[in-house]
């Protein structure tokens, strides 16, 4: 991706999922993203949701993100599905549902990782064939990540750091320092 899906795309995805698995229930009137979609820009959000009994009629499943922005829990709506029927059937139909959407949103969100990161700086030691190791560093900021990157390079031969909100990425080597006189 060259831009982070918003919450619209992700509710739009996660029931086009639902509906290709057969699992969007034939009693939903409708399922509908939200109107003022916000970019998604971490996977590190917990999935929330409140199944209620309507107002005046019918059963609505409202769904939202919740994830915290400088120690701030922000709070972003997903969208709403809704079905006329209000009986005790119907009840356990939508739970069904939500436990549908949890499932697959969370797949989902897990099998495409890197379109959900857009923030930080990634910084990752290579093995001998040049495959990053599965564990890394994610860094605030730039200058962090060339600490961490100058940390790494004295026990590995090679680290690459990734500008997560661009996407560029660039590979240091010991060689390369070595040459430049910043390591032993």
């Amino acid at each position: 991706m060259n831009k982070p899906m918003t919450t619209e795309d992700l509710f739009n995805k996660i029931q086009d999922i639902l509906k290709e698995k057969g699992k969007l229930p034939a009693i939903l009137d409708y399922g509908l993203a939200t109107r003022s979609p916000v970019p998604v820009k971490t996977y590190e959000f917990d999935l929330v949701n409140q199944l209620a009994m309507g107002g005046s009629e019918g059963i609505y499943l409202d769904l939202w993100i919740e994830y915290y922005v400088n120690s701030n829990k922000e709070k972003r709506r997903l969208g709403t599905f809704k079905t006329l029927h209000e009986d005790n059937d119907a009840m356990y139909v939508m739970a069904g549902l939500l436990a549908d959407f949890t499932i697959e949103g969370r797949a989902y969100v897990s099998e495409h990782l890197d379109d959900f990161i857009w923030e930080g700086v990634d910084v990752h030691a290579l093995d001998q064939n040049g495959k990053r190791y599965s564990w890394g560093y994610t860094c605030c900021d730039m200058e962090i990540a060339m600490h961490r990157k100058d940390e790494l390079l004295k026990k590995y031969s090679q680290v690459v750091v990734r500008d997560n909100a661009t996407r560029k990425e660039r590979i240091f080597s010991q060689d390369s320092l070595k040459r430049k006189g910043n390591i032993d």
